[in-house]
């Protein structure tokens, strides 16, 4: 466990959700901002637009309660936050032969392979505001999905996974509050170092229609740029492919 109150963990052994657990804590006001529930297996576990998240034993499972002073529109850049956090985290362990680039919106990928993924959640007041919001994160570690990577495969020297876990959150504490400090600006900064299929063709597939065009970067928001067919669009929703080799979708 991380040795601070703010980074103070709750492990569960079995649950549907840990996303669930949380929520149902912060509604009812009994957590503080900085709570985290991990769980060691899921049953229910989610990720964006509510996929499946396959959650056996041997990987992280985390979310974690924040509780912004910001408005519901900038609410989506701690989406970013999180992942660069988990980026340096990764980065602590991996070795060096390994490349991992960070995909928008939510996925950490290694030589292409999906590793991690991230799900945003929020809650708002009666003024618009952001009453709280919770960062679910899943790290494949020892028992990755078919087609996803693993940490322990691509590792330096052998994590554990409560190991890696506090290395994460100690990260996400440092880059949350470089955001509240500030802004977005060095976190999107950090981001397109990083960011996986820059200047390079891509699909962008919303419900009813696919674009195409060349990924530009993420506004000042963190909503997608891409220009298509000369044009420069903003997307705050959609899957990104970049190729038929693009990463497996563990979410």
């Amino acid at each position: 466990m991380a040795d601070t109150s703010y980074c103070r963990v709750q492990v569960l052994g079995t649950t549907p959700s840990t996303q669930d657990v949380v929520r149902g804590l912060a509604e009812t006001g009994e957590a503080a901002e900085g709570l985290a529930v991990q769980a060691l297996q899921q049953t229910k576990g989610r990720g964006r637009h509510g996929n499946v998240w396959i959650a056996p034993m041997g990987n992280l499972y985390i979310s974690k309660l924040l509780r912004p002073s910001c408005r519901a529109d900038k609410a989506g850049q701690l989406a970013f936050v999180a992942a660069v956090a988990l980026s340096d985290a990764v980065d602590s362990v991996m070795d060096p032969s390994f490349t991992k680039t960070l995909k928008w919106p939510n996925d950490v990928l290694v030589d292409g392979k999906k590793i991690a993924g991230i799900l945003l959640e929020s809650s708002l007041d009666r003024h618009g505001r952001v009453d709280y919001l919770i960062i679910g994160t899943g790290v494949n570690i020892f028992a990755p999905p078919e087609g996803a990577a693993g940490l322990d495969a691509i590792k330096k020297e052998r994590i554990a996974v409560n190991t890696f876990r506090d290395i994460y959150l100690d990260r996400l504490k440092d880059w949350y509050d470089v955001w509240q400090n500030k802004g977005f600006a060095p976190v999107r900064e950090a981001w397109l170092k990083q960011a996986h299929g820059l200047y390079k063709n891509m699909k962008i597939r919303l419900p009813e229609i696919t674009y195409e065009g060349v990924f530009k970067g993420i506004d000042d928001n963190g909503a997608l740029l891409a220009d298509v067919q000369g044009e420069r669009r903003i997307f705050t929703a959609g899957e990104v492919h970049f190729g038929v080799k693009d990463d497996v979708d563990g979410d």
